[in-house]
C-alpha cells in the first residue's frame, strides 16, 4: 500500500513539474522587452566620446554584449564618419525627472503610426552618480548596456530580470530583450 501512496505521489509531482514547466515556457517565449523605433540598417556604427579610458572600456564591453545578441551589429565609425551613435560619460547629469545613472538622447523620423525611423542617438552615463553609489564595473557595463538598448530601439521593460528595465544596475541582456530587438527589426 505504501508504495503505490509513493507511486502516486512522485507521478502527481511529476505531472504538476512539467505542466509548470510548459507554462513558465510559455509565458517567457511570449515575453518581449516593447520597442519604440529602429534604425534604417542593422549595422549601426558609433563613436566613444569619452576621454576616460575606464569609460571607453565601459561602452566597449556594452557594444560587445548587444553585438553577440546577433540582431544589429554595431560598428566603430572609421576616422572623418559621421557615427550613428554617440557614446560619451558626463561629470553629472539632470533631467526634469531627477539625476539619472545613464540617458538617452535620440532623433527619428515618424514613418507611420507605429513606426519610427532612428537617425541619430547619444548615449551618455553619469561619472559622478555612477561613483557616489559604488557601481562595479561590471553595473556601469549594464548601465551603458540599457542606455545603448534605448539607442537601437528598445523602450523599458516592466521584467526585473530584463537590461532594458528602468532602475536595475544587475540585469544585463536577457532573452526578452532578444525578442524585442529581432521584432523591431523584423522586415
Amino acid at each position: 500500500m505504501l508504495k503505490k501512496i509513493v507511486k502516486w505521489t512522485v507521478l502527481v509531482i511529476a505531472t504538476i513539474v512539467l505542466t509548470l514547466t510548459s507554462f513558465t515556457s510559455t509565458i517567457l517565449a511570449a515575453s518581449k522587452t516593447p520597442s519604440w523605433g529602429h534604425w534604417d540598417d542593422t549595422t549601426i556604427t558609433y563613436k566613444t566620446a569619452s576621454t576616460s579610458s575606464y569609460y571607453k572600456s565601459v561602452w566597449k564591453n556594452a557594444v560587445k554584449r548587444w553585438n553577440k545578441v546577433g540582431v544589429v551589429q554595431l560598428r566603430a565609425a572609421k576616422s572623418g564618419e559621421k557615427a550613428d551613435i554617440t557614446l560619451t560619460s558626463s561629470k553629472s547629469l539632470s533631467t526634469k525627472s531627477g539625476k539619472l545613472a545613464g540617458y538617452t538622447n535620440y532623433s527619428y523620423l515618424k514613418k507611420s503610426d507605429n513606426e519610427n525611423e532612428i537617425v541619430s542617438a547619444k548615449s551618455t552615463l553619469n561619472r559622478s552618480l555612477l561613483s557616489k553609489y559604488k557601481y562595479s564595473k561590471n553595473q556601469r557595463t549594464n548601465v551603458a548596456t540599457h542606455e545603448i538598448g534605448h539607442a537601437i530601439g528598445l523602450s523599458h521593460s516592466k521584467s526585473e530580470d530584463s537590461v532594458m528595465y528602468a532602475s536595475d544596475r544587475y540585469a544585463s541582456i536577457d532573452h526578452q530583450d532578444k525578442v524585442g530587438l529581432q521584432s523591431a527589426y523584423e522586415d
